[in-house]
């Protein structure tokens, strides 16, 4: 089975460190309250809790080459809970380049106000290893349809 802790262990640690450069503030894993009074969990909130993230990792089209419907589903899930958290900087992280064209396509002029996505390459040593992992998991799950 594919050990996809590491896609949340170490791609995450390593776009939390990215984002605290580039904002100058740590960031963790935390839930939040919703304003629809629930709570949900975000990948990268900031220390002040200004800045709200989601952090996903997805590559881009699938072996056969299509969209991965699923994977760009997940992210407008995120989309609507970030819109029930009140934080001025509010975004989904893509880590692929690939990914991110295919949601910046499929979601201009569709975003609420304030939302954002932002596209934190990862060093090429680090998208090899979640590449793999991604791979392992691709397979598993066509071999279990």
């Amino acid at each position: 089975m594919a050990d996809t802790r590491f896609l949340k262990d170490q791609v995450e640690q390593y776009v939390r460190a990215a984002l605290k450069g580039e904002y100058g503030v740590g960031f963790d894993s935390r839930f939040l309250k919703l304003s629809t009074g629930g709570r949900h969990e975000f990948d990268a909130v900031s220390e002040d809790e200004q800045i709200v993230a989601t952090i996903k990792s997805s590559s881009g089209k699938t072996a056969a080459g299509n969209l991965p419907s699923g994977k760009i589903q997940a992210v407008e899930a995120e989309l609507y809970y970030l819109t029930l958290v009140d934080a001025p900087v509010r975004m989904v992280v893509l880590t692929t380049p690939q990914f991110f064209d295919i949601m910046r396509g499929r979601l201009k002029g569709k975003l609420a106000p304030g939302l954002h996505l932002k596209l934190v390459e990862l060093p090429s040593e680090l998208q090899a290893l979640a590449s793999r992992v991604q791979q392992k998991a691709s397979r598993e799950v066509s071999n279990t349809v």
